[in-house]
């Protein structure tokens, strides 16, 4: 079935009524049949339609209808600037991997300054729909920008992925009700005076016992890992 994730959808009684760009792909891409089931979703709620098509248009009628609200804490990573090619694959692969969202900050080893990002929101929100799309999400996890302190001062429980660690990220426990906040660093890892700041709040850092990853495959690993566990919990009396 065809999946499409949205940050708004247009509802008109019984029938969910595309975009113009929308309508284009499903029926001049994807070629939809008539009756092929297609899904769309928006925060958290999903709409499972038939195609009834109609000439060169398709109507897309409602035929059922959930809420996939998960009462469990929230995975952010927090995304330390990089060149856009290696931080369009650390949105495409965080969003695949369970990410909800996104906090880009600037780092002491940043090559790219936050504003240049900034102009590119456009195709990086395209490229979260696209993966959001492809992973069934039922939502678009959302991308901010934030300094580094801004982010620190979240209450969350917050975990940095630092290669030089002692501790390894296999011995990270998901006890804690709180969303969770992977902490991302640029080409280069966390500067010293960063880790400093880390330990001054009393962050826990943890390592992988592999060889040293870009940041684009830190970020799936890491995320990947820490959703499994916030999934696979069981939390008493649900997230806080």
């Amino acid at each position: 079935m065809i999946h499409l994730v949205r940050e708004k959808l247009n509802i008109s009684g019984n029938l969910l009524v595309p975009d113009e760009e929308d309508l284009h792909y499903l029926v001049k891409v994807r070629r939809i049949r008539d009756k092929e089931k297609v899904s769309f979703a928006s925060c958290c709620t999903v709409y499972e339609t038939e195609t009834e098509l109609s000439g060169k248009s398709a109507i897309f009628r409602i035929v059922n209808k959930y809420n996939d609200l998960k009462n469990k804490p929230k995975l952010f990573a927090a995304l330390a600037s990089a060149d856009i090619s290696a931080l369009e694959e650390c949105l495409r692969n965080g969003v695949e991997a369970g990410a909800d969202a996104f906090f880009i900050f600037r780092s002491d080893y940043s090559n790219t300054d936050l504003k240049l990002i900034e102009k590119k929101m456009p195709r990086l929100k395209g490229i979260v729909a696209s993966a959001a799309s492809q992973s069934r999400r039922t939502f678009l996890p959302e991308i901010h920008f934030s300094a580094k302190e801004n982010l620190a001062a979240m209450d969350c429980e917050h975990i940095v992925l630092h290669p030089y660690s002692s501790i390894n990220l296999a011995c990270y426990k998901c006890k804690s009700k709180k969303d969770k906040m992977v902490w991302i660093g640029a080409e280069g890892g966390f500067s010293e005076g960063e880790t400093s700041f880390f330990k001054e709040k009393d962050f826990a850092m943890f390592s992988v016992d592999t060889p040293i990853l870009r940041m684009e495959n830190a970020v799936t690993f890491a995320s990947a890992y820490v959703k499994n566990l916030i999934n696979c919990t069981n939390f008493p009396g649900g997230a806080e």
